[in-house]
C-alpha cells in the first residue's frame, strides 16, 4: 500500500516516534511519503491508500489533507487524560475518520469523540538507534533520561530521581533534554538499571497509564528497565516495575545485587520486545487496520 505520514519528520530527526513507524512500514515493503507540516512545500502522495497524522497538522496543510482521498487516521501517542490532548483529538475529528491511540482507554474515548473506527496502537522505538553495545562496561548503577521540568506533569519523575539520588553507595545518572542519540544509547548500555516514570495525570506515585517510548527504547539496549506500575495495560510481561517509594528503593537494591539474574531479566524483556514490538510489528498492525475499515 501507499502511505502519507504527517509528523515532525524533519524537526525530530533522527529520533522521532514518527520515524520509527516510517521505518517499520518501509521494512515490510510499504511505500511511504513523509510530510513535516512544520515546513513549507511538503507534498502529499495524492494517490495514497492511507494518511496517518501524528498528533496534529498545521493549518496551512489542512486543505491539502481534506482534498486527497484514501483513509485518514490520526495517531495520538500521548495520554487523552490531558485536557489539551483531548482537545487536540476533538479538533482533528474534522479531518480524520479513524484513530490510533497509545492505550485502549484512549481508543474508547476517541469513539466518544466521533471517530468511526479506533484501535490501540502501542508505541515502539527505532532499534537501529537503541541497541546493545558489545562488551560495554556497566559502570552506572541507575540512570534516568527524560524530561524533568518543574511543571506538574513531571512531579513524580522529579520525586523518583530525588529518592534515587539519596540511596547511598550507588552511581546515579540523570539527564534531561539529551538529544545526542549515540550518547543516550551509550548511557543506557552502561547502566545496570534504567528508570521510567509516567507523566502525571492525577495518579499516585509509582503508577501510570500506557506504555511510553522509553519502555521500548531502553529495552532494546538489553539493560534492565524498572518502570512505574502500568495500571491499564498488561502487554509487556517481562517489564520490571515498582509501585511506591519504598518499593522503588527495594527493587533497585534487589536488582543491583541480583547479578546474573538481572542480566537474564533484561534478556527476557529484550526477547519479548523483539518478538512482538519492533517497528515492523507495528507497521503490520497498521496495514491490518487500514484493510479492515471502510
Amino acid at each position: 500500500m501507499r502511505w502519507n505520514l504527517v509528523g515532525a519528520f524533519i524537526r525530530n530527526k533522527p529520533f522521532g516516534t514518527e520515524i520509527a513507524f516510517q521505518k517499520g512500514l518501509e521494512r515490510i515493503g510499504e511505500t511511504v511519503t513523509t510530510i513535516d507540516s512544520g515546513y513549507p512545500d511538503q507534498k502529499f502522495d495524492e494517490n495514497a491508500d492511507a494518511t496517518v497524522v501524528f498528533k496534529w497538522i498545521e493549518p496551512f496543510y489542512k486543505e491539502a489533507l481534506k482534498r486527497i482521498g484514501g483513509k485518514k487516521i490520526v495517531y495520538q501517542p500521548d495520554d487523552l487524560r490531558f485536557p489539551h490532548i483531548k482537545q487536540m483529538m476533538i479538533d482533528m475529528r474534522e479531518l480524520c475518520d479513524h484513530a490510533f491511540t497509545f492505550d485502549e482507554d484512549g481508543a474508547l474515548l476517541a469513539r466518544k469523540y466521533g471517530y468511526g473506527s479506533t484501535r490501540r496502537l502501542l508505541l515502539t522505538a527505532d532499534n537501529s538507534l537503541y541497541y546493545p553495545i558489545r562488551k560495554v562496561h556497566k559502570d552506572i548503577d541507575v540512570c534516568f533520561i527524560g524530561s524533568l521540568s518543574a511543571g506538574a506533569n513531571h512531579v513524580s519523575r522529579v520525586k523518583m530521581c530525588n529518592i534515587v539520588s539519596k540511596i547511598p553507595n550507588i552511581k546515579f545518572v540523570a539527564a534531561s533534554e539529551l538529544f545526542d542519540i549515540k550518547k543516550l544509547n551509550e548511557i543506557y548500555n552502561r547502566s545496570k538499571i534504567i528508570l521510567n516514570h509516567a507523566t502525571d495525570v492525577g495518579q499516585p506515585f509509582g503508577h501510570g497509564f500506557g506504555y511510553q517510548c522509553r519502555h521500548f527504547e531502553a529495552g532494546f539496549t538489553k539493560s534492565l528497565v524498572l518502570s512505574n506500575t502500568i495500571d491499564n495495560e498488561r502487554e509487556l510481561h517481562c517489564l520490571s516495575t515498582f509501585s511506591n517509594e519504598m518499593n522503588l528503593v527495594s527493587e533497585i537494591d534487589g536488582w543491583l545485587n541480583a547479578g546474573s539474574l538481572r542480566e537474564e531479566k533484561a534478556q527476557a524483556y529484550w526477547d519479548e520486545l523483539y518478538g512482538a514490538h519492533l517497528p515492523e510489528h507495528r507497521a503490520q498492525e497498521m496495514v491490518e487496520f487500514v484493510r479492515s475499515v471502510s
